[in-house]
């Protein structure tokens, strides 16, 4: 039979009246910071977006595969939790308003409610409402209780969100810093070791979790020191994490707890997913798969009208997926164009152009000129811009920044001779030679109008 635990001395009474005096006061400090937490969580998705937005234009080395879905599904996790946690100061402002509106009544009316005075009620329902609803007083007390449940539930998935973040920025440092200084052979053995690492965690932490393994003298120390290890992912959280969670741990009945979490468990999946696919949508316009229709595809960028391809329907602040031009319908007899120019492009281009090696005793203003000029001569001949079926030979394209985000890329000016009244396809590729199969960036559709 083991001995009750006795934690740390109780508080003299003095301090503990004093903390008595804090709790009954505490509700108007809820409402201050549900209200302060709420405005802060609405601009957070906003603000999540952009900076998403900019890791993957100017840190991401891969848009696709493995890499691209572990990044979109941290993010998507991050926005969840932020949707639950507003969710949750939102259930604690509403009954907590709530609370201080009863709470007044009974301060008017300290009897609170008398049954056998409602009027336009039988004595029967008079009594079965006396039984159901019991007194207000007691209703306000549980009310409370409920209330600051709710705010340290909404104070437990501050930490959870905290904790995600961190775990996001580190999948984030990973892939946007190692892995570009990685080779593709070396990161190959990388992923190989992290995921047997993980896969004798998880072995270690189920074996350690056995009945018969706890109950070994051994084993109740050794799984003592193993989960003691999640202490250092905690970022220094653990405390509160841990007084939170096993408040709840030590007072509620085992089966509450596990139908509670499986509960939290499946609602936070679901909201993950649906946010993961809103999240593919907004990233990749062509997706729409909670939304769908027969006839309609967006997988062809000739027959697609992307708006963020054209200047006058583009929002100022958002990126340029691939290139964009100046409008859909064209009155002017050229076309100013912008090439994107995306971390994960840079990719390939270092490997069809190798940086040539100067003489290191060459001044650095030399050798930043010589750098310079090779590099707008490897782009201009990396690239095959093309208008209708004519292959625009000298494109000269210029480094430039645009627009709020200063998004890097190219631009030039194209002065075509065979545009004709009407639709017309402008085609962007990457072809390092005549002999090599071009790579497609992108095709943009636009009417020429010309001007009477």
């Amino acid at each position: 039979m083991t001995e009750p635990i006795t934690p740390e001395p109780a508080l003299p009474p003095d301090q503990q009246e004093k903390l008595r005096e804090l709790t009954t006061q505490s509700w108007n400090l809820e409402l201050v910071i549900s209200g302060a937490a709420l405005f802060a969580i609405l601009q957070l998705p906003e603000l999540l977006d952009q900076f998403f937005d900019y890791i993957r234009y100017n840190f991401t080395s891969q848009t696709s595969g493995m890499q691209a879905l572990i990044l979109s599904l941290a993010y998507s996790m991050i926005k969840a939790t932020c949707y639950v946690l507003f969710l949750a100061f939102l259930t604690n402002f509403v009954m907590r308003a709530f609370w201080v509106g009863l709470v007044g009544l009974l301060a008017v009316y300290p009897t609170g409610v008398h049954y056998d005075r409602i009027p336009f009620t039988t004595p029967y329902a008079q009594k079965k409402m006396a039984d159901e609803l019991g007194s207000l007083d007691r209703y306000i007390l549980r009310l409370d209780q409920r209330c600051n449940i709710v705010f340290a539930v909404a104070f437990l998935f501050v930490l959870i969100l905290v904790l995600v973040a961190s775990f996001y920025l580190i999948i984030l440092g990973i892939h946007s810093v190692l892995r570009p200084l990685i080779p593709a052979e070396a990161w190959l053995y990388v992923k190989i070791g992290a995921g047997v690492l993980f896969g004798l965690f998880m072995l270690t932490s189920i074996v350690l979790s056995l009945p018969q393994v706890r109950a070994h003298p051994v084993g109740v120390v050794v799984h003592y020191r193993f989960t003691s290890i999640s202490r250092l992912l905690s970022w220094g959280l653990y405390k509160p994490f841990a007084f939170i969670t096993n408040t709840f741990y030590s007072h509620l009945p085992y089966k509450k707890i596990m139908w509670a979490l499986g509960v939290m468990m499946v609602v936070f999946l679901v909201l993950i997913m649906v946010e993961f696919t809103a999240d593919l949508s907004r990233m990749d316009r062509r997706v729409s798969t909670l939304n769908r229709r027969h006839l309609y595809t967006a997988r062809v960028d000739s027959l697609y009208l992307n708006p963020v391809a054209y200047d006058n329907q583009r929002a100022e602040a958002d990126y340029v997926d691939a290139a964009a031009i100046q409008a859909d319908v064209i009155r002017e007899p050229y076309i100013r164009l912008f090439i994107a120019y995306p971390k994960a492009l840079d990719t390939l281009l270092t490997r069809l152009s190798a940086r040539p090696d100067w003489s290191d005793t060459l001044p650095r203003t030399e050798r930043y000129r010589l750098f310079a000029n090779w590099s707008s001569q490897q782009t201009n001949r990396l690239m095959r811009i093309s208008v209708n079926d004519s292959l625009y030979a000298t494109p000269d394209l210029l480094f430039t920044k645009r627009g709020p985000q200063e998004q890097r890329g190219w631009q030039t000016v194209l002065v075509p001779g065979n545009l004709k009244t009407g639709r017309n396809n402008l085609r962007i590729a990457i072809q390092p030679d005549s002999l090599a199969k071009a790579e497609e960036l992108v095709t943009i559709p636009f009417w020429y109008v010309p001007e009477n």
